[in-house]
């Protein structure tokens, strides 16, 4: 190709990026561009914001999957923090609750089995484990 070609070409395409600049600039003038182009310019919009909302979802969708994850590694952390801590044998319930500052006024302690307390416990460790790994994310 002989350097006039070349030449040719590229004043062609900086003619065309300044006609869509010019033309991309304001919205009016872009949608009478594409009007006059044949461009039925309400369905673009339509799809276009259709589009969009499918990628947003999906996103999320993704940023859901990733959080229960992290979620069930967390769980799993909690559950292996809490087997560990109710096996041992000075384990006291009424110390721990004061100690992490819950409540079960909700029920009476006495009459919750050993499972019940494992999965209240379970629970707020999991809870807590999440929050003090969003704070040391938050930190960065």
């Amino acid at each position: 190709m002989s350097g006039k070609t070349e030449n040719n070409k590229k004043d062609i395409a900086i003619l065309h990026f300044a006609l869509a600049n010019h033309v991309s600039e304001n919205k009016e003038i872009s949608i009478e561009f594409l009007k006059s182009e044949g461009v039925n310019t309400d369905r673009l919009i339509s799809e276009g914001l259709r589009r969009i909302k499918k990628m947003k979802l999906l996103a999320q969708a993704k940023k859901t999957a990733l959080e229960m994850e992290a979620s069930e590694s967390i769980k799993d952390r909690a559950i292996a923090w809490v087997d560990q801590m109710m096996d041992k044998i000075d384990f006291s319930l009424k110390d721990l609750l004061q100690k992490e500052g819950l409540s079960m006024s909700f029920r009476n302690v006495e009459s919750c089995s050993k499972e019940d307390i494992r999965d209240i416990l379970i629970r707020h460790y999991t809870l807590k484990f999440m929050d003090s790994d969003k704070d040391q994310e938050d930190e960065f």
